[in-house]
């Protein structure tokens, strides 16, 4: 509750008080206070979150079922029926089988069987480790970095990647896996706006929701969220009716990571380099008009859809998981390295810097504190919090997480990110009117690292220029 409470900007009223002793009579009033609060929060949070509940309402209309189901028992009831052991009629092939092989498609590395499925030969899934074209490939999507400064970048993505190696497999038999593409092609149906093909589809159980097109979005939530819980599922190591007992390496991801593998050959075949894949996406410097329509001509042959998302005319990429970019005139951050808001109006995007920028949420399994040495005093925070840095001898604490060690003593170390800085929440910091205490050396520290992860590639100045 604290973290949406934080979030929405709402006050939160930490108690502080162990719930399993009785409560002093002289802190009843502080005890109401605190489920005030609490009671608050709770109606902010449903209005938040309201359309997430319509689109509950809408799944358990359609499946006959409550909105008091879980999301996972409304989608295997809408794809599955009653039928309890759907697993009887579903596909699941090895992936690598050479013997399957039928015909060879010229422009493609592997080859495809009879059903027009591919083949990735010499794959193989050995003591839980996947290995594919001489590297490791990881059990829940394909992630390739070339670290480096570039410019003209196309990123392709593949359109709804999980659902596609669905279908493309027939993963659930003919008439389940027929009834999820539905679920899918609902959805892309609202998305372009053809009320009429989706009105039809499911028994015809959605029409009563778009008789007020302008209330399609929740129809198309409550489709996202059903579609989404589908792959979770048949990964998932617990048993339920879309796990598949024979699926040990998570074929639904493996397809399309070990197609990404063959995608990024082909690229680079084609005499262009590959900066980054990151599960469904490609991204590739220098980009061409030939080389967009190749890769999605290439999609094509494993049943993936490429969507052109947008060309970066500046990117610098840092590792396999953080890069900034600029694009139609706008920087865009992936990482949190550069996602940071005081980094990033600093050295991108050059807003003005706001208090709201210089508030740091943590959350901890065990419990924060504020350790204030002057007076010795442990200031329970709770498990979330925000804080702001602040200047020495301006009233901050150290921020501390309560441990255990191995025999059981409570210790108190540092929370992470935190050390060498003290903190104070951030509401206290705005009741107080403390934001010129913030200590702002904690942010330029941050500033100076992110300079230095850029330059170590090119120049930091012509990369953040208008040029």
């Amino acid at each position: 509750m604290k973290k949406w409470e934080i979030e929405l900007g709402i006050h939160h009223h930490e108690l502080g008080l162990p719930w399993d002793q009785p409560v002093d009579e002289k802190m009843w009033p502080e005890v109401a206070e605190y489920c005030k609060s609490d009671v608050i929060a709770t109606e902010a949070v449903f209005n938040a979150r309201k359309a997430d509940f319509v689109a509950r309402e809408i799944l358990a209309d359609v499946a006959g079922m409550s909105v008091n189901d879980t999301t996972n028992s409304l989608t295997t009831r809408i794809i599955f029926g009653n039928n309890r052991k759907p697993q009887d009629q579903f596909n699941y092939r090895d992936m690598g089988d050479d013997e399957a092989i039928v015909n060879d498609i010229p422009f493609v590395w592997e080859s495809f069987d009879k059903k027009g499925r591919p083949i990735f030969s010499g794959y193989k899934y050995e003591f839980g480790v996947s290995t594919y074209r001489g590297e490791e490939v990881g059990e829940g999507g394909y992630v390739y970095a070339e670290p480096g400064m570039y410019s003209n970048v196309a990123l392709l993505d593949v359109a709804s990647m999980h659902p596609a190696s669905i279908i493309a497999e027939e993963l659930f038999g003919p008439t389940y896996t027929k009834r999820f593409q539905e679920i899918r092609d609902a959805r892309v149906a609202i998305k372009h706006k053809d009320f009429d093909a989706a009105r039809k589809m499911l028994d015809g159980k959605l029409a009563k929701y778009l008789d007020d097109e302008s209330a399609a979005a929740d129809l198309a939530q409550a489709l996202k969220i059903a579609i989404n819980s589908v792959y979770g599922l048949t990964a998932a190591g617990f048993s339920n009716p879309f796990r598949d007992p024979r699926n040990v390496d998570n074929i639904v991801a493996k397809r399309g990571a070990l197609f990404m593998v063959n995608l990024k050959h082909a690229v680079q075949e084609k005499g262009f380099k590959v900066a980054h894949i990151k599960t469904d996406s490609i991204k590739i410097p220098n980009a061409t008009p030939e080389i967009i329509q190749f890769v999605m001509e290439y999609g094509k042959q494993y049943g993936y859809t490429f969507e052109h998302e947008a060309t970066f005319e500046k990117m610098c990429l840092v590792n396999n998981a953080v890069y900034i970019c600029k694009h139609d005139g706008k920087w865009d951050a992936t990482g949190k390295q550069f996602q940071v808001p005081y980094v990033y109006k600093k050295l991108f995007s050059k807003e003005p810097i706001e208090f709201e920028d210089m508030c740091e949420p943590k959350e901890v399994k065990s419990a924060l504190y504020l350790y204030f040495d002057d007076t010795e005093d442990y200031r329970f925070i709770g498990r979330v919090g925000q804080f702001c840095p602040i200047k020495p001898g301006c009233g901050g604490g150290l921020l501390l997480r309560q441990d255990k060690d191995k025999n059981g003593e409570v210790k108190y170390n540092a929370v992470v990110g935190t050390k060498g800085y003290y903190w104070l929440e951030s509401e206290m910091v705005r009741e107080l009117g403390m934001e010129a205490n913030i200590d702002r050396s904690y942010y330029d520290d941050l500033v100076n690292d992110a300079v230095e992860s850029i330059s170590q590639f090119g120049d930091f100045e012509w990369f953040v220029s208008e040029d």
